[in-house]
């Protein structure tokens, strides 16, 4: 499907896709973190809903490889993951269903909802604190909600991000918790897209590929991030993919 994209796409198409990519790219290198909520509904209003979750997928995963792996401790790192990483599995599952089972419509409304709760969490960014005793539960349902948003998505991160931060992680510990997570749940949402009917391992190559570009915006990013104040920046970003979610919504609805 997404290969299929690629090779009827017109010169225009794929530029938009690529300037949709380096422009998500500049906001993870500006403030660290980011990418997929600001590309999904941009690359949405150029492709379907199904295509933009499976050409994020990959980059993802490589985006976040070396924060992942930075310090060593994979596998402490992924036993402090594990509540999250056990609800997130059954909730990426039902998300991909989701997905790849509603007529394009619906999936552009769902998708739409999904990326307004998720840029709206993120604009009004709680602060929890919760108590050791819960971290294993609350874990779970957390994983569970980020799956459930990465399969529909590919926005797995923010709600898990809130949970790690909630349990008291900061720094290089919550930087990489947070890298880790989204290297296992995106890695998990591509493989589960690559094997169903819809795609296939020449889309996940093509997602691959497609990290380039997100690379390239994420080191203009980096050296604009001195520059540029980090919090106005983020919430201007934020305000533009509330509003790109609504016009999913709308166009769900009435387009």
């Amino acid at each position: 499907m997404l290969g299929h994209t690629v090779e009827t796409a017109t010169p225009g198409l794929i530029a938009l896709l690529a300037v949709s990519l380096v422009i998500a790219g500049l906001v993870k290198g500006v403030i660290g973190v980011g990418m997929p909520i600001v590309a999904f509904p941009m690359l949405s209003m150029l492709v379907d809903v199904q295509t933009a979750v499976m050409l994020l997928s990959m980059p993802l995963v490589l985006s976040n490889i070396p924060q992942a792996l930075e310090g060593g401790l994979v596998g402490q790192t992924l036993w402090s993951l594990a509540p999250v990483l056990a609800g997130m599995i059954p909730g990426l599952w039902i998300g991909v269903a989701v997905l790849l089972n509603v007529d394009p419509a619906a999936a552009k409304i769902v998708a739409g909802v999904g990326v307004i709760v998720v840029a709206a969490l993120n604009l009004l960014a709680p602060r929890l604190q919760i108590k050791r005793r819960m971290i294993g539960p609350v874990g779970l349902g957390a994983g569970f909600c980020g799956g459930l948003l990465g399969g529909i998505a590919a926005a797995s991160g923010p709600l898990v991000f809130m949970f790690l931060l909630a349990k008291g992680l900061s720094g290089k510990a919550f930087t990489k918790e947070a890298s880790m997570f989204l290297v296992v749940s995106s890695l998990l949402l591509a493989s589960v897209l690559a094997a169903s009917r819809t795609f296939d391992w020449h889309d996940a190559l093509i997602s691959a590929l497609s990290t380039a570009p997100v690379v390239a915006g994420m080191l203009v990013g980096q050296k604009l991030r001195d520059a540029v104040p980090a919090d106005a920046f983020k919430k201007l970003a934020l305000l533009v993919v509330l509003m790109s979610g609504a016009q999913l919504v709308w166009e769900g609805m009435f387009g």
